[in-house]
């Protein structure tokens, strides 16, 4: 009797052993590692709370298509700040000018670890009145355009621009230092063919004829007060759109750009390959790649006796580019027409990869082997026991 009292002895003091060192053991690792509840969140995180969107508004709220508009805002404990539609991560005050053709609500939306906010801004755009620029369908040219507008601060000289797009990132035409002749009406012409030589000195850019049926956007500020005081005011913005000629009944027998198409949007920056049709016993062509309309910004220059060309470099991203191509031999030719291409937007940050977890250390494993040997030498003695 004494024999079987001190063996229960001593498998109920190796059975407390072992429970206090599983029990060390759970107190550090049962808790789960991932996603902890709120109640788990750190009081000072928690405290902060969800950001707060102090401001966020639109100026000015009623346009016309295409006008320039402010967004700001103000936003106070985010981490992630976005805009939609076609604004990005963002900080956490600032401005961005936006162009909308149509009436369109932009969504703010803060975010940090404890959720996110959002706010409203509501722009409305009407259509503005057209104006139609009439166009020569023999000759393939535009009819004179008379720019004109209101005087401000008696300025003397004035910037002129014209763009295939609100945004103004594909400018054809820029006036540069222009003076008109009446500082109290101020105006511009812009001729049949847009003929460099009506300008006298050759401007930044300028384009041989605009396209028929497409829709083009100016814009004008003041360069120079009547004073002689230097200044640039905001762009006044204003857009007219080309008349569609009838068709020419003879075809076009010379080069045909192929690929990118013209007025490619979010092309790739690398790889670039570019194609064109054959013409009929050309042996060599001429290639060139720049970054303005009048060709003066060149990026590459090549010949090649294919009719493509792969363009081993990257370009920028979210910039414009213009390409052509002209036959070298066994005769040189005109320059083809002039295609236009803009590159994708710069990718985002890659996503932050989750913390990785701590090792277990090496007195952890201590305990659990020495609480499996415990359990061992429990069942030893239970089986020792029942054979006494």
């Amino acid at each position: 009797m004494r024999s079987f009292s001190w063996r229960w002895s001593l498998i109920l003091g190796l059975l407390l052993l072992l429970a206090s060192s599983m029990a060390g053991c759970m107190a550090i690792y049962g808790k789960p590692v991932a996603e902890p509840s709120l109640s788990s969140v750190p009081a000072a995180l928690a405290s902060v709370g969800k950001p707060v969107i102090n401001s966020f508004a639109a100026s000015p709220e009623a346009i016309s298509s295409g006008q320039a508009v402010t967004l700001s805002w103000d936003v106070s404990g985010a981490t992630v700040i976005n805009i939609s539609p076609a604004i990005g991560g963002l900080g956490a005050s600032g401005s961005k000018q936006v162009t909308p053709n149509s009436t369109t609500t932009y969504i703010l939306t803060a975010t940090n670890e404890t959720g996110s906010s959002t706010a409203l801004a509501t722009v409305v755009a009407t259509p503005a009145e057209e104006t139609v620029v009439g166009y020569d369908p023999v000759t393939g040219r535009n009819q004179e355009i008379n720019f004109t507008w209101e005087e401000l601060c008696f300025s003397s000289e004035y910037q002129v621009q014209i763009a295939k797009d609100p945004a103004f990132a594909m400018i054809i035409f820029d006036s540069g230092v222009y003076t008109p002749s009446s500082s109290t009406s101020p105006a511009l012409v812009f001729p049949a063919g847009a003929a460099s030589s009506a300008f006298g000195a050759a401007p930044p850019f300028l384009v041989s004829q605009l396209e028929a049926g497409h829709t083009y956007y100016y814009r004008v500020r003041a360069r120079r007060a009547a004073t002689g005081q230097a200044m640039l005011s905001p762009w006044g913005v204003g857009s007219f759109t080309t008349a569609v000629g009838l068709p020419a009944s003879a075809s076009y027998y010379g080069l045909a750009l192929l690929s990118p198409p013209n007025g490619c949007v979010s092309c790739p920056v690398k790889p670039v390959s570019f194609s064109w049709s054959p013409f009929k016993d050309t042996t060599k062509y001429r290639f060139v790649l720049a970054k303005d309309a009048a060709m003066s910004q060149v990026v590459v220059t090549a010949t090649t006796m294919t009719t493509g060309y792969a363009y081993e470099g990257t370009l920028d991203y979210s910039a414009s580019y213009f390409w052509r191509v002209m036959t070298v031999e066994p005769a040189p030719s005109d320059w083809s027409a002039t295609f236009s291409l803009q590159t994708m937007a710069a990718p985002g940050p890659a996503p932050a990869l989750p913390p990785a977890q701590p090792a277990t250390p090496l007195w952890a494993w201590v305990v659990i082997g020495g609480g499996a040997v415990l359990v061992i030498v429990t069942v030893v003695l239970i089986f020792a026991i029942r054979r006494g």
